[in-house]
């Protein structure tokens, strides 16, 4: 098979997600990176304004340029688009019309957010090109069926073995990365008052908070600690008692990248109490939970006081990933696999786990 494979290397090293898994595949591939195309630099609001008219008229015509110019030279059997919220519909339907390849989106965010900078009506109008639709989200999936995509399927995030492990058992641990609590993940208006309650109920946490937008608030700016990527992610969880993760509900999550990151960096996850996140953790023994602030800092004190068992809850959790086929390539083939699963024309929803 014939993969052309459209993501992103704007987060190194977690993305592109499946170019490792395409790499061990067996897979003939091509990649195209958006990152050489759109700038996700942080700029003021007046700039960004400026900079997305600019983008738009520059830096899409060439991504969608380079996409069909890829597209016709190397004759694609699949071609696999990571989000895709730049790539046009009639780039799309150039590509399908040309090369006969089966078009499938791997949607890592909710393309019906309204909230979010990089949603586009060219990302809604191009749904019902896609042969399949492999959402992270759920609650996204009756959307996408609607908009006239004829096959939707709930494929989870994951997570790349090459980057997430337990950093402890490489090297000593950095005394910097040492916390009561972390939450590594960009700040919104979702994620805010959760903090701020915490602070202010807990003053003496050794709170770190990484990714971006934290420092936009003066009470949340002390605990800012700028951005951890790959070693130091690994070494921000292994550093700290009580990794927290907290799902976007402006992007409808039901789980986040660091559902499966966490664990399989052997931290102790804290986590937001979702249908997704049961199923998946067994609460108490290999994940803590929480509903509302108020339990997140009852659960908080209940836990900074109790080693040995967040060490436990902690090795379950990590057990419980490594061996339960979480990784981008086990993504890689699921998406494959509801691809080809069931014709193109026909409008189903399939749900795998």
């Amino acid at each position: 098979m014939r993969i052309l494979y459209h993501d992103t290397s704007a987060y190194p090293p977690v993305s592109p997600l499946f170019i490792e898994s395409l790499e061990a595949s067996g897979y003939q591939y091509d990649f195209v990176d958006e990152a050489k195309f759109i700038s996700v630099a942080r700029i003021s609001i007046a700039r960004r304004l400026v900079n997305r008219v600019i983008r738009h008229v520059v830096g899409c015509q060439a991504l969608n340029r380079e996409m069909l110019s890829r597209a016709r030279a190397f004759r694609p059997d699949l071609v696999l688009v990571g989000k895709g919220n730049y790539l046009s519909p009639a780039t799309l339907a150039s590509i399908k019309r040309e090369t006969g390849a089966t078009l499938v989106n791997y949607a890592t965010d909710d393309p019906f957010n309204g909230n979010s900078r990089a949603i586009s009506m060219d990302l809604v109008e191009s749904v019902p090109l896609y042969d399949l639709y492999a959402s992270t989200k759920k609650a996204v999936m009756p959307d996408l069926s609607r908009a006239g995509c004829p096959n939707v399927a709930y494929v989870p995030f994951a997570y790349k073995p090459t980057v997430h492990f337990p950093e402890h058992a490489q090297r000593p641990r950095a005394a910097r990365f040492d916390s009561d609590v972390t939450f590594i993940g960009g700040c919104d208006a979702d994620r805010a008052p959760l903090f701020k309650d915490l602070v202010s109920s807990l003053p003496g946490i050794r709170l770190h908070l990484y990714g971006g937008y934290w420092d936009l608030y003066p009470k949340l700016r002390p605990y800012w600690r700028g951005f951890a990527f790959g070693a130091d992610f690994r070494r921000a969880l292994a550093g700290t008692k009580i990794a927290l993760n907290v799902v976007r509900r402006a992007n409808r999550d039901d789980h986040v990248m660091r559902t499966f990151e966490i664990p399989a960096c052997g931290a102790f996850m804290l986590a937001e109490r979702t249908d997704t996140h049961l199923a998946l953790f067994e609460e108490g023994r290999e994940a803590g939970y929480f509903g509302s602030a108020g339990e997140l800092i009852d659960k908080i004190r209940y836990y900074l006081s109790r080693d040995a068992e967040r060490a436990l809850i902690a090795a379950a959790g990590y057990r419980k990933v490594i061996s339960g086929g979480h990784t981008y390539s086990d993504r890689l083939s699921q998406i494959i696999a509801a691809t080809y699963s069931a014709p193109a024309s026909s409008k189903q929803t399939a749900s795998l786990r």
